[in-house]
Parts: C-alpha cells; structure tokens; sequence
C-alpha cells in the first residue's frame, strides 16, 4: 500500500538492508566505496535543482529545502487517496511544481532581482518561512515517510546488500544530470538559458525574454526538485522542517562540485556520499552531519570555486 505513514527517523534503515543504522566496521571497504556512491546519486538529485537556478541567476535559492518537502507532501496526498505508486506520482508532481514555481518568479522574484544584492536571498528566505508554516498547519509536525514496495527491500552489488531505493535513486540521479546537460547543450531553450546566465543585458537585446527564462529556470529546477522531495520521503522520514538539513546537504553538493555546474553537483554528490559513509564508520553514524559541514568549511577555505566551477552547463 502506497501513501504516508507516520516512521520515527530511526525506523528508516540508512543503506544497507533494513536493520536501521548500525555499526558496520567489520564490512569489507569496497561495501563502503558502493554504499558512498549511491548515496551520493541521493544528493545529486536534491542538488541539482539548486544548481541549476545559482548557474542561471547567481541565486542560493533558500527555499529549496520547502521545494523539496512540498513536493513530498504533494505525492503524499496524490498517493494517500489514489493508491498512485509514489515514483509514478511525479508525472504529476513535477509539472505541478513547475506551476507553482514559474509565477513565484515571475511575479515577486523577478521584481526583486535588479534591486540590492541581498534582496533575492532575503526574498527567498521568507518564502521558506511561509512555506514551512504552511506545511505545518496542513501535515502537523510527526515525521513521516512514502510508502512503497521497494522502499524496504534491498538488492546485493558485488556481495554488499544495499536498499533498493538507494539504487534507484543513484540512476535517476545520473539521468537527471545527464538529461539537463543536454538540455542545457542541445535545445534552443537551453541555449537562450545560457546566454541570459552569461549577459542577462546582451541576451536582452539580442531578443531573449530574460523574465521568462528566469521564471522557467526557478520552475524547472522545481520540478526537477520534486524528484529528490520523492525520493528523500521514500528512504528516509520526513517533517514539515526538515527542508532546512537538506538545503545544507545540497549546498555543499554545489559548492564542492562547483557552483553551475551540473555535473559538477553529481560529482559533488558522490563526494559527499563517499564523505559521509566513510566518516561514519570511522567516526560513528551520529556525527553525520557534523561530517558534512565541516566539509562544507573546508571546501569553503582550500578550493571555493569547487572542482568543476562552471556556470549553467
């Protein structure tokens, strides 16, 4: 049965099998090396929505963690009162998404983006605020999560048990990024995105409606999004403030894989995943998250440009 269930954090297993998350030092390295990486596909599809709108308009969306959530709350109720399989829900999700996300843009980001530097964070840090209100007073605050089939089950790679989730996650991840690039290369739409990301005044008189690309940039990178929201409530529990550790996670995706580019966030999520799995085990499970800040820090001082800095590409 498909839909949302209320699931303490602990009662979701993290990546190998469903025994929740335990000790795991005696597993062989290259178990580590395999859960690391289709984690980091995880993280690549929560980071590229983020990347994509900095690439574009050179704006940290803080809102993106609401996407996320908004669009995990959304397959709840598409799932809860269809029976809808939660993955065959963003055929839904996903445009409904772009919808909400494109006049977002259009009508209030637009008007603030000529203004003060700091205005666009501050703006999409209210909506963030109204967001996550919103989604509190209609879900409550108990953590929940998307049920399905597959989400509790694991497969084996070369010997290691790992969730089958996980393993979905990592190829939509890869498709996702790849299906961006060429959008970004290959269509006239991404061409015209490029060169607003590039000279917003030249692409201006050149004839490209600069307004409309940044609207349709903020409702693509929602709905792609929507993906990772999907995906985050399928592996893991979630709560209507939840959106604020994942907007973390993807940032430090971004910055490690360079800000813009889009593969740079899949690189940077591997990095991440790899990071976090293998700190896990030398350090313990429940300094994940110290672990992956501190390596926000550190990429922050040693190398901010990231190891792919690019722009929209």
């Amino acid at each position: 049965m498909t839909g949302i269930s209320p699931v303490m954090p602990q009662d979701r297993c993290w990546l190998s099998g469903c025994a929740g998350d335990i000790e795991r030092t005696g597993e062989a390295p290259v178990n580590h090396l395999i859960d690391g990486l289709l984690l980091g596909g995880l993280y690549a599809c929560v980071a590229l929505g983020l990347t994509l709108v900095y690439g574009v308009m050179r704006l940290v969306n803080l809102a993106h963690g609401e996407l996320l959530m908004g669009a995990a709350y959304l397959a709840y109720l598409l799932t809860g009162h269809s029976g809808l399989d939660p993955l065959l829900s963003l055929l839904v999700v996903a445009p409904a998404m772009f919808l909400l996300a494109y006049p977002i843009q259009r009508v209030i980001l637009n008007r603030v983006v000529t203004g003060r530097p700091e205005a666009l964070p501050v703006a999409t840090f209210g909506l963030s605020v109204m967001a996550q209100t919103a989604l509190q007073l209609a879900f409550g605050g108990n953590p929940q999560s998307l049920n399905a089939a597959y989400a509790l089950t694991s497969v084996s790679i070369l010997g290691d048990r790992v969730r089958t989730i996980v393993v979905l996650a990592f190829a939509m991840g890869l498709a996702l990024v790849a299906l961006t690039h060429l959008g970004l290369t290959r269509l006239r739409f991404g061409k015209a995105l490029r060169a607003a990301a590039e000279d917003p005044i030249a692409a201006a008189t050149l004839g490209v409606d600069v307004r409309h690309v940044y609207a349709t940039t903020f409702g693509l990178a929602a709905a792609l999004s929507s993906v990772g929201g999907v995906l985050i409530a399928l592996a893991f529990s979630i709560t209507p403030t939840s959106g604020a550790g994942w907007l973390l996670r993807g940032f430090t995706v971004i910055v490690l894989g360079g800000m813009g580019s889009v593969w740079g966030s899949f690189l940077g999520g591997l990095v991440v995943g790899l990071a976090e799995e293998y700190g896990a085990v030398w350090v313990g499970p429940q300094y994940r998250d110290l672990i992956v800040f501190s390596l926000l820090v550190l990429i922050l001082v040693v190398r901010p440009r990231g190891l792919l800095g690019a722009r929209a590409g």
